[in-house]
């Protein structure tokens, strides 16, 4: 009997080794992977797949394992063919300080949520001293990413304004004309998610993104809550 086994591995492993650097080693994290295909007693085939691992403090769920077990008959021999995919988990994000309290979420840019209160107009103004612009999402990705930052501002932990920030869109020229802080409108910026509910009508509304999902809604733009800066790269 031929017995195939094919694994297709998923992982990427980076390794930086500075021969001139004098620094304590890592330590060693270890993976091991087994897998065997036997044959009952009804005379079906039975493949069993063991991952032990010892993950870092970067793991954030458990590792998943796929496995296809196929067998075929060729000129009396019967082969075993055992395709497995192993996934690890993916590893937390790690922010980069940048400039100014800015903080790097690579491929995207730099962000600071800043926990002080501050009107619409005056979130423009501060966000522009940085050197920056209030924020503008483009993508679900650049949404996803920004949730790290609700979760590293204790300061916004309590209910009430706490829960959202001010960001750069607005209706100050038309009522439900929104329009992101450089006069493109809110559709082209890529990314337009209303929280249920909104956005809603009468006086002249400022975009605001809601704790964690940041999606949309809109509040008074003389509110005083938080706000996000972007600093692109």
């Amino acid at each position: 009997m031929a017995l195939c086994k094919t694994l297709y591995y998923i992982i990427a492993l980076c390794l930086g080794v500075n021969a001139k650097m004098n620094c304590d080693p890592s330590p060693m994290k270890t993976m091991k992977f087994s897998i065997t295909s036997r044959r009952n007693l009804t005379g079906h085939w039975i493949a069993q797949v063991q991952l032990e691992h010892a993950g870092g403090d970067k793991e954030t769920g458990p590792w998943d394992v796929d496995i296809e077990h196929t067998t075929t008959t060729c000129q009396g021999i019967e082969t075993v063919d055992l395709k497995t995919t192993v996934i690890a988990p993916p590893a937390k994000s790690i922010l980069t300080a940048g400039p100014e309290g800015y903080y790097l979420v690579p491929g995207l840019g730099y962000y600071k949520l800043h926990t002080d209160m501050k009107t619409w107009e005056e979130a423009l103004i501060a966000c522009e001293a940085d050197g920056a612009h209030l924020l503008i999402i483009n993508s679900d990705q650049e949404a996803k990413a920004l949730e790290i930052f609700w979760d590293a501002s204790p300061k916004l932990l309590n209910g009430g304004s706490n829960n959202w920030a001010f960001v750069g869109f607005h209706d100050r020229y038309k009522e439900g004309q929104y329009l992101t802080i450089f006069n493109q409108s809110l559709v082209s910026s890529g990314y337009v998610k209303w929280y249920p509910g909104y956005p809603q009508g009468g006086e002249q509304k400022c975009g605001i993104a809601i704790r964690k999902s940041n999606v949309f809604a809109n509040i008074r733009c003389n509110a005083t809550i938080p706000f996000f800066c972007e600093l692109e790269l």
